[in-house]
């Protein structure tokens, strides 16, 4: 599992091991030459701030990123082309807009073509060059400049499958969202929806769930561009998924292809160490989806859904750490 933590003395030796590295030295501007065990004590104990933290993915110590409205990163050599600043870049804007930012840039030197893509595919766009000096050798170089909005990095924020793409709810979906969850062989493995809900009510319950930057939230499910569904995730310690989807998918394992992947995105998002989900005992295939997701029951219970007339029978489910 990817994470962000505040620095701590226990990383000075992989940050010591991972700054020798000649890259390091051409890409970041302040990074002294040559990199010493003392810089990294002092950039630990001193200069590391508030919004500066460590990436780890198990808790093994991968890379530093900057959460806020200057966004900086580096990975450390063993653990680059694996997707980790990439996915690290998206915490760490995800955490930054969370908090209250609007804006957040970046920089990079003009021969920086990986941290270049990185940025392209969070969302930021160009904005302007500026001439920074190079603290390893004194060079005057060129570096570009690149900037995201809160309104961007929405749009772009996005879950990839194989066969689908699960983003930020439009308003556009709703009419095919209304016509699932209406249909009575839905709403009634569902716990809001009911089949006599008019497009209206619906819009009201899910417009404030529409934000992935907050919970509760809700995101489209799309295949070939259309919205098939909904998957989402509730409050708490331990936050419920919901997903749906409409029934021309079923048998088509569009469900065990989606549920990983966004649980996997979420815990890494929210940073939460455990996800739970609430099933119908007579919705066995679902509870296959959740033990191939990683769920386990944990207790039998009672539910009530609007789309029954009495509480079924179903299984709390709880899933741990990636």
């Amino acid at each position: 599992m990817l994470a962000l933590r505040p620095p701590m003395l226990e990383d000075v030796d992989a940050i010591t091991a991972a700054l020798q590295d000649p890259d390091a030295a051409r890409w970041l501007s302040s990074l002294p030459q040559p990199y010493r065990r003392e810089d990294a004590v002092e950039f630990v104990l001193h200069l590391a701030g508030p919004e500066d933290r460590a990436i780890t993915v198990n808790g093994r110590f991968v890379g530093m990123i900057r959460v806020g409205g200057d966004l900086g990163y580096w990975i450390a050599p063993g653990y680059r082309r694996r997707g980790i600043a990439s996915r690290a870049v998206c915490m760490a804007l995800h955490q930054g807009f969370a908090a209250g930012a609007q804006t957040v840039t970046a920089c990079y030197f003009n021969d920086n073509h990986a941290s270049a893509a990185v940025l392209r595919r969070a969302g930021f766009r160009p904005d302007g060059t500026r001439m920074e000096t190079r603290r390893a050798d004194g060079a005057r170089l060129e570096q570009q400049v690149m900037r995201i909005t809160r309104e961007a990095f929405l749009l772009a924020l996005e879950i990839r499958t194989p066969r689908c793409r699960i983003g930020m709810m439009r308003d556009a979906d709703l009419g095919a969202l209304h016509d699932i969850v209406t249909r009575p062989e839905i709403a009634r493995m569902l716990m809001r929806f009911h089949p006599g809900q008019s497009l209206s009510d619906l819009r009201c319950l899910l417009r404030p769930e529409t934000d992935p930057l907050r919970r509760p939230m809700r995101l489209a499910v799309r295949f070939e561009g259309r919205c098939i569904g909904s998957i989402g995730l509730d409050k708490g310690a331990v936050p419920p998924i919901f997903y749906f989807l409409s029934p021309e998918m079923a048998g088509q394992g569009i469900a065990t292809e989606i549920v990983p992947a966004f649980c996997d995105a979420v815990q890494e998002w929210f940073g939460l160490a455990r996800l739970g989900a609430e099933v119908f005992a007579d919705n066995p295939a679902s509870r296959r989806v959740l033990e191939k997701s990683g769920f386990q029951v944990t207790r039998d219970d009672l539910f009530l859904s609007a789309g029954r007339r009495a509480p079924g029978a179903g299984w709390v489910m709880e899933r741990g750490g990636v």
